[in-house]
């Protein structure tokens, strides 16, 4: 393919009430077998490379949890949507988490399985890959190697986020040579030094990896270069059985988007390791359709009083600003007004702290 080559020498970039057919545990297949174009996509990446967001702009909801720290996905999420005629069934996963990383911030042991089973369900793999991140940007992460290895059959493609924050776009051939080994669709980069023949001489480990088909540059929160990306999984798209139906855009329950909606923007609002300690809950949710208005009220519980009143702020101001950002999302992912309440708890007590 000539997409890589292009964009790589001209450094730019492009600008309690639920229909069960919305949402479930395991969405409702599409009751009409209709033949049609099927690609499913997982999507893996080191943390906070921003997976979740390249999804969300892509179908258009903000399906999935992202947030500007690490491990804000916890769990495979499946977000779908139709274009061109085409399903196609993104598979968010976990960042790559070590054993160390689940216990330091309280992650389910799940998460260390859920990019592994992702692959097994993908007819196409896409690395998201930081490009702004100094210290990591020339290299893949080896977890993320050793995955793409595994399944060394799949097509896979990269995917260079964060470009509008790239200091140096003279240095960005580099940087995607070194990502790939100077390889894409099995034909050496232009200028990279690298040749089909192999070399004879002691082998050195490799940054990146050198089966990609193809190269994307993008910024996944500004939208730039996402439509590329939309063009390609529909060329790599397969004649099947639609496996949803058209009117579905997740396989989660609205109270467990609702829940990490809430988790996501706590990560946001509060520092270090603060918000890895809260455990939120949904304790009331209602759907009235003939309104289009959802009604919920969320429970955020901390471990004692002292969080509670730095999380809440002056006067409860600090937790206002955090309930309007997250009803702000909500709104975006549901597509219907939402009426939330949110309150504070400490953990060994049952009434709530603060509401708001």
């Amino acid at each position: 393919m000539t997409t890589f080559v292009m964009s790589a020498l001209r450094l730019t970039y492009r600008k309690h009430t639920f229909k069960a057919v919305f949402y479930s545990t395991q969405p409702e297949r599409a009751n009409e077998r209709n033949l049609g174009k099927i690609v499913n996509v997982a999507i893996i990446g080191a943390p906070n490379s921003g997976k979740s967001t390249l999804i969300n702009k892509v179908t258009e909801r903000k399906i999935c949890a992202a947030s500007n720290k690490v491990h804000t996905t916890t769990k495979l999420v499946r977000a779908m949507c139709f274009y061109n005629d085409t399903q196609i069934v993104f598979l968010d996963t976990p960042g790559v988490v070590t054993e160390r990383e689940q216990k330091k911030y309280n992650l389910p042991e799940s998460m260390i399985k859920a990019c592994h089973k992702s692959l097994r369900c993908a007819d196409v793999v896409g690395v998201v890959h930081d490009v702004s991140n100094k210290y990591t940007k020339d290299y893949l992460h080896s977890d993320v190697i050793n995955m793409l290895n595994f399944i060394a059959e799949t097509p896979s493609f990269l995917i260079i986020n964060k470009i509008d924050k790239f200091k140096s776009k003279a240095q960005l051939l580099t940087t995607i040579s070194s990502l790939t080994n100077g390889f894409i669709a099995g034909n050496p980069i232009p200028g990279s030094g690298k040749s089909k023949s192999k070399d004879k001489g002691e082998k050195k480990p490799e940054k990146g990896y050198s089966k990609f088909s193809d190269v994307f540059l993008i910024s996944a929160l500004n939208g730039d270069g996402v439509q590329d990306i939309k063009n390609y999984l529909v060329s790599n798209a397969k004649t099947a059985n639609f496996q949803y139906s058209p009117s579905q855009w997740t396989d989660q329950r609205p109270e467990s988007l609702i829940e990490e909606a809430v988790r996501a923007k706590f990560l946001d609002f509060l520092a270090q390791e603060i918000p890895y300690k809260l455990n939120v809950q949904l304790e009331y949710y209602e759907e009235i359709e003939e309104q289009e208005k959802i009604l919920c009220s969320v429970a955020v519980e901390c471990p004692n009083e002292r969080l509670v009143r730095l999380i809440a702020g002056a006067g409860g101001g600090r937790l206002q600003q955090i309930k309007t950002h997250i009803r702000n999302d909500l709104v975006d992912l549901f597509k219907k007004t939402v009426v939330l309440s949110l309150s504070l708890k400490i953990k060994s007590k049952n009434e709530a702290a603060i509401v708001n």
